[in-house]
């Protein structure tokens, strides 16, 4: 499998010599026949001109963005207890207790599902089905983990 990281408009990258992350404004072609690019710094809004592709880099959390609905599709239904469609799970960057990055998927339960134990080795199958394509189709740059998120709605954490 080949997971397609063409840069799009919007999405977030680094710029090798630039601190912070960058959103891409525009894309186009240059002279060369290259794509260049128009890139603006998240932080304070400065503007980078005619970035060049191989001066960009995807930060982990949005190799693992990008590549996750190719992989879930190859990888068969989800299981019947994680929500489907828009918003169904978050992809988060962050740092485990030894500072080693992570990036971490959490896949969103539907409101009415109790966690079990046998529920819970279903979700792990499917976790290491999704560890072996990463494993084999792209090189994250961190530690990959999956989970689940238990929905809770207003009412339910108040009780």
């Amino acid at each position: 499998m080949k997971v397609d990281l063409t840069p799009q408009v919007g999405d977030q990258v680094e710029v090798f010599g630039h601190k912070g992350r960058f959103e891409i404004l525009e894309r186009g072609v240059g002279a060369d026949g290259q794509y260049r690019f128009r890139l603006q710094r998240l932080r304070d809004g400065f503007v980078l001109e005619d970035v060049r592709y191989p001066e960009m880099n995807y930060p982990p959390e949005e190799r693992v963005r990008r590549a996750l609905p190719q992989i879930l599709a190859e990888c068969g239904p989800r299981p019947e207890d994680f929500q489907e469609g828009e918003g169904a799970y978050e992809v988060q960057a962050d740092e485990m207790y030894d500072g080693t990055p992570r990036v971490m998927v959490k896949f969103h339960l539907k409101p009415e599902v109790v966690p079990s134990v046998e529920k819970a080795r279903i979700w792990n199958d499917f976790f290491a089905k999704l560890n072996d394509k990463f494993l084999f189709s792209m090189d994250v740059g961190s530690w990959l983990q999956f989970s689940v998120k238990e929905y809770r709605s207003m009412l339910r954490a108040a009780s």
